[in-house]
């Protein structure tokens, strides 16, 4: 795609000067330091700590369907986030779980200093003033909630004694590069191109092509003295499509591709093959026999399938995860929280070691998208090595301590910690020699394991849905045809194949996978010997019960193809919508 886009004839977002950047800081820190030593209520905590970013986005989207553009949108926004904290390192108003406020809704004060939204070209007068009014809010809740936390805690004996909050070495740090800018026509071009390759697959009944170039500028600043300016930007480019068989049951398939800038993203005829494969197998898998059975054997995961099943289902694990305080004792069945007592203990066969790299920038020709340099609390990201040898040895971390880990690793992200690179790879122990091995020898053991279990096929599966996609785009195209699975271990399949003793791969529809929680993990047989990087955007932290996560991050998973030796594979029992009355007019000649 260079080649389309050599003439730089649009920047749409917003320039700041040196200037602005100066008087952006001199707002904050000038209302920092007001705050900090005059925003008090008689009776109640002082605040002892103050953080503020401001979030300048510039969103360049597009989407296309069945080569026509949808819509276009340029939207600069900014918003401000202010966090407040009341006490002490020891004790403040945080990890507490405060039962009104989360199950009746946000107050308006919260509202007022979460994603506030501000000029995205604020003059130091303007930002003082939002300044003012956020932190007024946040004092004003954070001060509530501590005493609500005092009171709870009265007739309690505390048995966990941890800290609330991490000091941290001051930071500071700047990157503000110059954005790279786009020719629009040449991109609205390209979209319509690739949207109308669905054309061609009649049994298709909503297909569409997104891209989105996000430039930001985050400027964050807090009261112990750090602060940095960063100019980030990345691309996105996503296509999904659904469909439904004869017998009503709903199908779907995606692709998507990450990128620094349009300009980056792959040659036209690469994302043009990528189109017309995603509707290919999604218009294949719609003619496909349904599955008759339930599933239980070995099951070999492919390329992004074994990637995704790795994000949905283990990497959220590896986050830690801290259970808050409560007013009333109420217990979680949160599936994410299994590493937080693990530390020392087998997660992972033996031959696996596991990373996670914020600095990696590729892997062979793939951009990562998971590079990043300091975290959300002006810290460091640093390499952390999770598992050696399949023993757990770390777990990425924020400033918000827990019993095991009492220091923060630079991971926070988008409110919580996050993982960022993953690399799953050989470890250093003689039993990983014979442990990575060819697609062949992967279906050959497999189909071993099936013929000692007297089973008539293994499966392979070879993509599986992306959750961010389902809700961003397949929900949208078509509200409620299909259903993202919950529970622990559950996953949607798109594309599984039957694969017979003669090596035969049958393509098949219906299945939902289901255990693969992360005991599975432990049971992996054999590993590829190539690796697939794939890119996404994943949400680790899902758990109402602590501080989790505000937006699905851009990350990266680096993996081998996976064979478990036994899996699990079911069919939903349920009545589908009918299909639509009148066929697809697309074919009528």
């Amino acid at each position: 795609m260079k080649s389309i886009i050599l003439i730089l004839s649009i920047l749409f977002t917003v320039q700041l000067s040196a200037a602005d950047k100066d008087q952006i800081f001199k707002a904050m820190q000038d209302e920092l330091d007001r705050s900090l030593n005059e925003l008090h209520i008689e009776g109640l905590e002082k605040a002892y700590y103050i953080e503020y970013k401001l979030v300048i986005s510039n969103i360049y989207s597009i989407e296309s369907s069945l080569g026509s553009i949808v819509s276009i949108e340029k939207q600069p926004t900014a918003r401000l986030n202010v966090k407040v904290r009341v006490g002490d390192y020891k004790f403040d108003n945080t990890n507490f779980f405060d039962f009104s406020s989360s199950f009746f809704g946000s107050s308006d004060d919260e509202e007022s200093f979460k994603r506030r939204r501000v000029s995205f070209n604020p003059d130091y007068s303007t930002l003082r003033r939002e300044l003012w009014l956020s932190t007024d809010a946040a004092y004003k809740e954070a001060a509530e909630i501590y005493s609500k936390k005092v009171a709870a805690l009265k007739n309690k004996i505390r048995k966990d004694t941890t800290h609330d909050f991490l000091t941290a070495k001051q930071e500071n740090y700047v990157r503000m590069d110059q954005a790279p800018s786009y020719n629009e026509q040449e991109l609205i071009n390209l979209m319509k191109d690739l949207s109308a390759e669905y054309k061609a697959f009649k049994n298709i009944q909503t297909s569409s092509v997104n891209m989105e170039y996000i430039v930001e500028d985050v400027f964050y600043m807090n009261s112990e003295g750090s602060s940095f300016v960063i100019r980030d930007w990345y691309t996105g480019l996503e296509s999904a499509a659904t469909g439904q068989s004869d017998d009503g049951m709903p199908m779907g398939n995606f692709v998507t591709f990450f990128a620094e800038d349009p300009s980056s993203l792959p040659a036209k005829d690469s994302l043009l093959k990528a189109m017309s494969e995603c509707g290919r197998i999604l218009s294949e898998t719609i003619n496909a026999p349904a599955a008759e059975d339930d599933y239980s054997g070995p099951v070999l995961f492919t390329g992004k399938a074994a990637a995704e099943l790795f994000a949905q289902n283990f990497a959220p694990n590896l986050i830690t995860q801290r259970e808050p305080v409560s007013e009333a004792t109420f217990g979680s069945d949160d599936g994410s929280k299994a590493f937080q007592t693990k530390i020392g203990g087998r997660v992972l066969p033996e031959f696996f070691d596991l990373y996670d790299d914020p600095y990696m920038k590729n892997y062979d020709e793939t951009i990562l998208a998971g590079h990043y340099e300091i975290d959300d609390e002006a810290v460091k990201a640093q390499k952390v090595d999770l598992v050696k040898g399949g023993y757990l040895k770390a777990l990425l971390s924020e400033r918000i301590p827990t019993k095991r880990v009492r220091e923060s690793n630079g991971h926070k992200r988008g409110g919580a910690a996050m993982f960022s690179n993953l690399m799953l790879t050989k470890s250093e122990t003689e039993e990983s020699s014979n442990k990575f091995v060819s697609y062949d020898s992967l279906k050959a053991r497999m189909m071993q394991l099936c013929k000692d279990r007297e089973l008539p096929y293994g499966i392979v599966v070879k993509n599986v849905l992306n959750k961010n996609i389902f809700i961003t785009t397949m929900f949208r195209q078509n509200p409620g045809l299909i259903s993202f699975p919950r529970g622990a271990g559950k996953f949607l399949p798109t594309e599984v194949y039957k694969v017979y003793p003669d090596g035969r791969e049958e393509l098949v529809r219906g299945f939902t996978g289901k255990a693969f929680t992360v005991r599975s993990f432990k049971d992996i047989i054999l590993a590829g010997e190539e690796h697939y990087a794939y890119n996404m955007l994943a949400n680790a932290v899902i758990s109402p019960f602590i501080s989790g996560g505000d937006s699905y991050l851009t990350s990266s998973i680096i993996i081998p193809d996976l064979l478990f030796e036994d899996g699990e594979l079911y069919l939903e029992n349920e009545d589908f919508d009918k299909t639509p009355i009148l066929n697809n007019p697309l074919t009528i000649e």
